[in-house]
């Protein structure tokens, strides 16, 4: 079982779009996958059509250890989904000292599910480095960061690359990136180009060789609560996600 966390510190990069259609496609491709919304906002659950319901346990009741693994799921589209709600900022004021102050508790609630059940568990964090994304962090093999083609968000890479030493160190030593995915990516648009060949000339292989095309069937199907397969398998958004999920098998399997 491998734990791929999504995370870059810019947010608006298309994070959640990534997470959501690369579970799915790895669904569609015969292998087992959940995902577990680590963002207060929701919207990696919104974007498969959950709206938690006061009464029922999501990722907050994980973490303070109020609900069990199974307790909490929410299938959609042959995945596993551990959703998210407000109530997932309780995290952050509690005392530090807390079990809830802790940034190894999503570790721990991975620790308990049995690795033969799922090929990938997929975290869908914050675009900041809070208690979630340190929790991530933690809980994760590997990383995979989304980035389009802005500067800004490629700040958010290198912010999130000079602390992983530091998390390595004290937290999570077998933690590395998978790869950099560039998302909403036009290759003609000068600044697209500028921040593939910067990604590219520091980083070299960790960037994906496919790239996600900017494709309004995206928007539109996370808007509707479905991916894109489910919206427009004929959509660009459906026909890169599907060769990003191989890519993405095939450096797990380089990875071991």
């Amino acid at each position: 079982m491998i734990t791929v966390g999504f995370c870059n510190l810019k947010g608006g990069v298309g994070k959640t779009t990534a997470c959501q259609n690369l579970a799915v496609g790895l669904t569609r491709m015969g292998k087992r996958v959940a995902v577990v919304d680590m963002d207060p906002q929701s919207n990696l659950s919104l974007s498969f059509g959950i709206e938690v319901a006061e009464s029922q346990p999501h990722s907050f009741d994980l973490l303070s250890g109020a609900a069990e693994w199974n307790e909490v799921l929410v299938h959609r589209e042959g995945v596993d989904i551990a959703p998210s709600s407000l109530d997932l900022f309780m995290v952050e004021l509690c005392r530090p000292e807390g079990r809830l102050g802790r940034d190894t508790l999503l570790r721990e609630v991975v620790s308990g599910i049995d690795g033969n059940r799922y090929d990938f568990i997929f975290f869908d964090s914050p675009p900041q480095l809070g208690v979630f994304t340190r929790n991530v962090l933690s809980a994760s093999n590997k990383l995979v960061i989304p980035i389009d083609g802005g500067f800004y968000s490629l700040s958010g890479l290198r912010l999130l690359h000079n602390a992983l030493p530091l998390f390595r160190e004290r937290l999570n030593p077998g933690l590395s990136f998978l790869g950099i995915l560039l998302t909403r990516h036009s290759p003609n648009v000068y600044i697209h180009k500028e921040v593939a060949a910067e990604i590219r000339g520091f980083f070299g292989d960790l960037l994906f060789d496919t790239y996600v095309r900017q494709n309004v069937s995206l928007v539109e199907a996370s808007s509707l609560g479905i991916s894109v397969f489910s919206y427009d398998t004929s959509s660009n958004g459906a026909q890169d996600y599907e060769k990003i999920t191989l890519e993405f098998l095939r450096r797990c399997d380089g990875n071991g």
